[in-house]
């Protein structure tokens, strides 16, 4: 499969990588993350160029990653500083592919594509995660389809009467049609809103639990908003039936996919609440709540479309199309373009390049 790699993705939460050697697969590339003495984080490729061990098994030694195999040592910058072997020589070829990486908004971003072309403003903006108005509860889940999937569903405001029909379902929604938006940061929204009804079961009980229990009907609003390549930001709330949407009960949620191969995603998920935020058993029921509607509902259907469909290309497929779709297409129509660029223009590069000159024996 081919990706957009001129981008960030998240390789991991900032808290994943402490003291720790933390070894991640992405784009289909195993890449090594450890700080380094003075807490910077560094993310090299995982295998060892001599005899191709796995570095995660090694450990770091001062600000150096030490193979466990025959103890070459390499700095952040991916160059062999030390070999314990005879005379100490440094092979030409001792070096390890090193990859851009920071931290912003709690995670550590990664950029997989030429690095001179790393551009820390095309991080995309979930402000809220670092707004300390917000409690946050996030995670991290292994989800065994390919990324794009994962795009579409997050996006489809349409299954949650089938696949979640015990929490997320909202009969007024499942009736209301979805409204696309494109705003001039280059996000899609596909939006619905309904009124004038039962509000999903999840958020009737926290309603009851910070308001206490409401007579009538709530209004409810689903905002989903997709950022190249595979970020989705969620609004979700629900307010007094004719009530000012800021009288209402919100949750932002942020929603990262990072490709781990073409058919399994890393996804990190984050959900975050301005109301009882220091309320820890409301934490830990949205976190088991979270992980139980993906692990057990999405990512069962999901899987089960993966399999469906082995390695055939989605639009071959002829998709037939419903007017909740219409996000889901706007984005994938979207990236295949942004993908189809980056492809062209690398190729023309590489076109451009002076080839090697041949001999004349071997022109014969």
């Amino acid at each position: 499969m081919v990706y957009l790699r001129n981008a960030w993705y998240v390789a991991a939460w900032s808290d994943e990588v402490s003291d720790n050697l933390l070894t991640r697969k992405i784009l289909n590339e195993q890449v090594l993350l450890y700080r380094t003495e003075a807490g910077e984080l560094v993310a090299t490729a995982n295998t060892c160029p001599h005899r191709f061990a796995p570095l995660h098994l090694g450990k770091v030694v001062g600000d150096a990653i030490e193979c466990p195999y025959h103890g070459l040592r390499f700095n952040g910058e991916g160059r062999c500083v030390f070999n314990p072997d005879g005379d100490g020589r440094i092979p030409a070829g001792a070096r390890l592919r090193t990859y851009p990486v920071t931290e912003r908004l709690g995670a550590a971003w990664i950029w997989m594509g030429d690095p001179a072309r790393a551009d820390l403003a095309m991080i995309p903006d979930f402000e809220f995660l670092e707004d300390p108005s917000y409690r946050t509860v996030k995670g991290v889940l292994h989800v065994r389809a390919n990324y794009r999937y994962i795009n579409d569903n997050l996006m489809d405001e349409a299954h949650l009467h089938m696949v979640h029909h015990n929490s997320l379902a909202c009969d007024m929604v499942r009736r209301a049609k979805t409204e696309l938006v494109k705003d001039e940061g280059g996000t899609i929204w596909a939006n619905r809103y309904g009124s004038d009804g039962a509000p999903p079961a999840i958020f009737d009980m926290m309603w009851r639990m910070t308001r206490g229990d409401y007579e009538g009907t709530m209004d409810h609003w689903v905002e989903g908003g997709w950022k190249a390549p595979c970020f989705v930001r969620n609004n979700t709330g629900v307010v007094l039936h004719g009530r000012p949407r800021d009288e209402g009960l919100e949750t932002k949620n942020a929603h990262l996919l990072t490709p781990e191969t073409d058919t399994t995603t890393h996804y990190f998920w984050a959900i975050c609440r301005n109301f009882r935020t220091d309320d820890a058993e409301l934490d830990q029921g949205i976190r088991t709540g979270t992980e139980y509607a993906f692990v057990h509902e999405d990512e069962v259907m999901l899987n089960a479309v993966q399999e469906a469909m082995g390695d055939r290309e989605f639009w071959s497929m002829k998709p037939a199309l419903l007017q909740a779709d219409i996000g889901a297409v706007e984005l994938r129509r979207t990236l295949d373009r942004m993908i189809a660029a980056e492809q062209a223009e690398q190729q023309a590069g590489q076109a451009d390049r002076p080839q090697p000159a041949r001999s004349a024996e071997a022109v014969g």
